[in-house]
């Protein structure tokens, strides 16, 4: 009777061992692809001119290596080139590193925004803004739970609040009560 469950406990420990295994080998070749992306963006910091004759597979159409790549201009005040760069990661990425794409996005228009409208030019911060607001809710359609986004969305919206969508514009249309007691300087011929 032992022997049935001592082999029992052999094949699954080896099972176990197979799975262990394998998990080790997806980690393993994770690491040496991290590695070698991180080993391409410190060169191209070090030299920004982009290689020639990168392949569909170089980490140069890694949409982790253009989220890293966009910190620097960034932080340089270039906002056009980091924007680009956030752009570019967002449209070839799926998922979390989409979301992140857009977050970071988001930030950089809203902090340009802050930056341009604390120098006096409100006028010139809307558009920065509503880019940022629409970062923002593409982020929080695919993770409506992310806090920073939702965050930084009312941050974003307390400064320029949206329209209300029934206000057209147009003058208000009065109801007649309303209008014949509301009216200045007109008489209804009343004795």
């Amino acid at each position: 009777m032992t022997r049935p469950i001592q082999r029992a406990a052999r094949v699954a420990l080896s099972l176990a061992c197979a799975a262990l295994a394998c998990a080790l080998g997806l980690e393993s070749w994770q690491l040496a692809r991290a590695l070698h992306v991180n080993r391409y963006l410190e060169q191209r910091l070090a030299d920004p001119t982009p290689p020639t004759g990168q392949t569909a597979a170089s980490p140069a159409n890694d949409p982790r290596l253009w989220i890293a790549a966009a910190r620097q201009p960034a932080g340089a005040g270039r906002i056009a080139e980091a924007a680009a760069l956030l752009r570019q990661a967002a449209d070839a990425a799926r998922g979390e590193l989409r979301q992140t794409a857009l977050y970071d996005l988001g930030n950089l228009y809203l902090r340009e925004a802050l930056r341009v409208r604390d120098s006096g030019a409100d006028a010139s911060a809307l558009p920065l803004l509503e880019l940022a607001k629409e970062n923002y809710r593409s982020v929080l359609l695919q993770r409506p739970d992310l806090w920073d986004a939702k965050f930084n969305l009312e941050l974003a919206l307390r400064v320029a609040p949206d329209p209300d969508p029934a206000d057209t514009g147009a003058p208000q249309i009065l109801t007649s009560e309303r209008a014949v007691t509301t009216m200045r300087a007109f008489t209804l011929g009343l004795p």
